[in-house]
């Protein structure tokens, strides 16, 4: 009797065992595909191709992203051809970007500078420090936001992240601490993007150290700087250039890398409304807001700039739309207050 029953028992147990790894590879190819990141990039022969792959992302510079696939190989993909990643984020990440969208620029850095202790990827920590960079620039902390996007660029000197950079896109009062932060960046003329950041905020109190320390940034070998640096040349000019000079500007803006031309339009803004023409003056303006939303705190000014011009045009409607626009998507933003005061002056409502 006992030989009889041990065969089956032995059966049952190794049908118990098999069960039990089909249930645990299950759940874990569940599981593994809940937490895979997805990676849609173009390619060489298509620019306009939209190839979609999935894994876990290894590294994401400016480079190049490598993924590693479900069944360990991994892949190089060019980081220029990278268009978009999905990906999980922390609680707290997402409670930063939800405080930032609110206007509670207090509690979306307390929140992303915990993100950063959370977070364990360290291409997913340069996100997080790109955001920061945003909201300290929207808390006019520019000190911060500075030594922020330094630090990201320390990490990853091919950065995918200069479309955050924060520079200045017009003449603005900073307070002491950023001032202050300022010189020591344009002092640091071995370290050509921290002298440009503090070359831009310090071009109206320290104009002639600023002008030389932009016009030899213009002739690096970097293609991103130095036309960075020749934007903010043009701020030197703005109450003399003529309509040549804007045509010859804006030629050499559409031919500069993307992620560097938000605080150019601005600037391309800002002469054609000083010469009079309103409607170049908002189309140039509207391009930040549509094109380059990463620039909040900048979107936001290039709103109410361009309201100001539909309004010279008469078009109170329209600019009525923009300050509605700029209230409800950049709230807390000094830009809004004025907005919101523009549209009483109209006799509209703000809703």
């Amino acid at each position: 009797m006992n030989n009889t029953k041990e065969p089956k028992n032995r059966r049952t147990k190794l049908v118990a065992i098999l069960t039990s790894v089909l249930v645990l590879w299950f759940f874990g190819s569940w599981n593994f595909a809940l937490s895979q990141d997805t990676v849609i990039h173009s390619t060489a022969a298509d620019p306009a191709a939209r190839i979609k792959k999935s894994g876990t992302i290894l590294e994401f510079t400016g480079r190049e992203l490598r993924l590693r696939s479900a069944l360990g190989t991994e892949e190089t993909i060019p980081g220029p051809r990278v268009i978009e990643i999905q990906t999980k984020w922390t609680k707290t990440h997402e409670a930063g970007l939800t405080a930032r969208s609110e206007g509670r620029l207090d509690d979306a850095i307390a929140a992303l500078r915990q993100a950063k202790r959370d977070e364990t990827r360290p291409w997913a920590v340069r996100q997080i420090m790109a955001d920061l960079v945003g909201c300290c620039l929207e808390a006019g902390r520019v000190d911060s936001g500075g030594d922020e996007f330094l630090a990201i660029l320390a990490s990853d000197p091919a950065t995918r992240h200069l479309d955050v950079i924060p520079m200045a896109w017009r003449g603005a009062a900073i307070g002491a601490p950023a001032e202050s932060r300022a010189g020591v960046w344009l002092a640091a003329r071995k370290m050509p993007a921290a002298a440009l950041l503090g070359a831009s905020w310090l071009l109206a109190t320290r104009r002639t150290e600023a002008t030389a320390v932009l016009e030899e940034i213009t002739k690096s070998n970097d293609p991103r700087l130095a036309g960075l640096a020749t934007i903010q040349c043009w701020r030197t000019k703005l109450v003399t250039a003529t309509m040549d000079d804007i045509r010859r500007w804006q030629a050499q803006l559409e031919k500069m890398p993307p992620e560097i031309q938000a605080a150019g339009w601005y600037i391309l803004g800002d002469c054609l409304s000083r010469l009079e023409q309103p409607e170049g003056a908002s189309l140039a303006y509207l391009k930040i807001p549509v094109l380059f939303r990463e620039q909040r705190a900048m979107a936001a000014d290039a709103l109410l700039a361009a309201g100001k011009q539909l309004e010279k045009m008469s078009q109170a409607v329209e600019a009525a739309n923009l300050y509605r626009e700029l209230i409800r998507d950049y709230p807390q933003l000094s830009a809004t207050r004025e907005a919101a005061g523009r549209l009483e002056k109209l006799g509209v409502a703000a809703q």
